[in-house]
């Protein structure tokens, strides 16, 4: 049994711009877990402290908007410092082209498998 190993090069247009991939996504992601941090971590010491369950519940959410906050903040700052290194990253080592010789290659086979799919319709 024969494995086939074709590797295809990726066109040199794949993913320039580094928005394409990197959404807003650690923004959001820790935005969320510090609220929820900040929101556990006040029920948790409210109810060590002893307070009333209305206390306690008001600081929690005042604490979850505060930390959602500095999550948001925190997050978008961490989002603008990847950003800068992969586009750093991306221009300091950019893609090599693919040689003529491979390219022709490539179109030959595209031929040959053209070839070959109307010679299996026919038969």
């Amino acid at each position: 049994m024969a494995i086939q190993n074709s590797r295809e090069i990726p066109d040199n247009d794949a993913l320039i711009d580094p928005s394409e991939y990197l959404a807003d996504i650690p923004m959001r992601l820790v935005s969320g877990l510090l609220g929820l941090m900040g929101f556990s971590t006040s029920i948790v010491i409210g109810m060590i402290a002893g307070n009333p369950a209305s206390v306690i519940l008001i600081r929690a959410m005042i604490a979850m908007f505060f930390c959602a906050i500095v999550g948001r903040l925190l997050g978008a700052i961490g989002e603008v410092c990847v950003r800068e290194f992969v586009v750093k990253y991306k221009s300091d080592r950019p893609q090599p082209k693919k040689p003529e010789q491979l390219l022709e290659l490539d179109r030959e086979k595209r031929a040959h498998e053209k070839v070959v799919k109307n010679m299996k319709k026919a038969a």
